[in-house]
């Protein structure tokens, strides 16, 4: 039933991130995460790989591993461009994905999965584990909140013309993407392992969450329209996974 959901929302889901508030927020991690040559690079829940493609356009020196549990969302993501060699995609869980990993990353992004997650602060802990010695983490979650018509008026008042003449086309599929996300909420809320998961979906308790995992927030930003958490978390130089690769010749 899980993989079931994610597959089949698949199908719609790029209607969603073709939103513009939904790109602005892409931009705001990609400039979050401060990518350089070189770097070895996790995707937690890469999706449709809309972030991948970011990261491929701005900085394509980069080792990039793209983890999702959903084959249908790593089909479009596998077939959205043409890659970097240095980018894989991985059908896995991320808890699983990290705990194989030895090299480490210098950086950590997810797009909307923390909400997703059974244990939300055990993922955190091993995504820091996972990190670098200087390494960093980079999150958005949206907020409690059921407020999905200001990210649809904001993005259709960005449309001109024909734009805005196929945004409203394409309204019915967006809505039937919105039906699957409230079950997969739902679905998230039942399959919640860890007492502490209902902290996710709050400023206060996605700090607490990152301390207790070990990372060191920076203060939360506002991303996705208002309707979402922009979360940024370092790893002190202390004891990180392996050390940085150098830039490729």
């Amino acid at each position: 039933m899980p993989k079931l959901l994610w597959n089949l929302y698949a199908q719609c889901y790029d209607a969603i991130t073709a939103l513009v508030p939904y790109q602005d927020m892409l931009d705001d991690v990609v400039a979050a995460l401060g990518v350089e040559p070189g770097m070895r690079v996790l995707d937690a829940g890469c999706g449709t790989g809309v972030l991948a493609e970011r990261l491929a356009v701005v900085c394509p020196d980069i080792e990039l591993v793209a983890v999702d549990l959903s084959s249908s969302m790593l089909a479009r993501a596998r077939g959205r461009r043409a890659w970097p060699r240095s980018f894989t995609f991985v059908e896995q869980n991320i808890d699983e994905a990290l705990a194989k990993d030895e090299a480490g990353f210098d950086r950590i992004a997810s797009v909307n999965v923390i909400w997703t997650l059974p244990n939300p602060r055990n993922t955190l802990a091993a995504m820091t584990a996972g990190l670098r010695n200087g390494g960093r983490m980079v999150h958005t979650t949206p907020r409690f909140s059921v407020r999905a018509h200001a990210i649809v008026w904001k993005h259709l008042r960005s449309q001109k013309g024909w734009a805005l003449g196929r945004a409203l086309v394409g309204l019915p599929l967006l809505l039937l993407a919105g039906l699957i996300n409230v079950l997969l909420v739902a679905q998230s809320a039942l399959m919640a392992r860890a007492p502490q998961a209902s902290r996710r979906w709050h400023e206060d308790g996605l700090l607490v969450m990152l301390r207790d995992a070990g990372a060191e927030p920076l203060p939360v930003r506002p991303c996705y329209a208002g309707q979402g958490y922009l979360l940024v978390a370092e790893r002190k130089n202390t004891s990180g996974k392996g050390t940085r690769l150098p830039a490729p010749g």
